[in-house]
């Protein structure tokens, strides 16, 4: 009975797995206990059929967790087990031979791509080879060397001599400046004192000014006094 039954296992889980993976392929049907596994023609089609092999080997391992988990309630448990060991091991089986083809597709793709850019590469040199060779580059001629042209700035000796006429010129200006210095210093002064003068008459008439009208508010004070009648015996 159980001799009979693991072949009908394998084939029903190949089954499973041909219906699950049957967007890769329509003649994923292997039945030798070697996977056999459809060609892969595309990038495309390689990562759908890894995504499919994470997703069905998941789906795998589920299925032997939940049959290990039934098994121990009937009553031939080591019967149920092997089944279900046997189904797993079958679906792994196939799984890992289309992971593994699809991963040697993409290692190849990638391979011959590297080879076509490096074949490009290697025809692009050898086109701008030829064109140099058909087209020689001139060689660039000698520009006569350059003449240093005499600088422009003034020598040390003649900027010391700058700055001395500079500061002789500077000290005449001062010692002819002293005179009109000294006569501006004492026309200041005149006028100083000049003011001080005005200032003084100025106060001078202020004073008299007030003392005037004092003595006229007081003489009309006086006047406005009723005289006294004198009236003889």
């Amino acid at each position: 009975m159980k001799k009979l039954a693991l072949p009908l296992i394998r084939a029903g889980a190949l089954a499973l797995l041909a219906a699950g993976l049957g967007a890769c392929s329509n003649s994923l049907l292997p039945t030798s206990v070697v996977p056999a596994v459809p060609a892969t023609v595309s990038v495309e089609q390689a990562e759908l059929k890894l995504e499919q092999v994470r997703s069905q080997r998941a789906a795998a391992e589920a299925r032997y967790a939940n049959s290990e988990v039934t098994c121990y309630e009937r009553f031939f448990v080591n019967d149920c087990l092997d089944e279900a060991r046997e189904y797993r091991r079958v679906t792994l089986s196939y799984l890992n031979a289309v992971e593994d083809e699809a991963k040697h597709f993409k290692r190849k793709a990638s391979a011959d791509a590297r080879d076509v850019a490096v074949a490009e590469s290697v025809r692009a040199a050898e086109a701008e080879e030829a064109r140099l060779a058909a087209n020689p580059t001139p060689l660039p001629v000698a520009a006569p060397p350059k003449v240093k042209a005499p600088s422009k700035k003034p020598t040390l000796e003649a900027r010391q001599a700058a700055q001395a006429a500079k500061l002789a010129r500077i000290a005449q200006e001062e010692k002819e400046a002293v005179p009109e210095r000294a006569a501006n210093a004492q026309a200041f002064a005149q006028k100083r004192i000049d003011s001080e003068k005005r200032q003084r008459k100025v106060e001078e008439k202020k004073a008299a000014s007030a003392k005037k009208a004092e003595k006229a508010a007081k003489d009309a004070e006086d006047a406005a006094k009723p005289k006294e009648v004198k009236i003889s015996k």
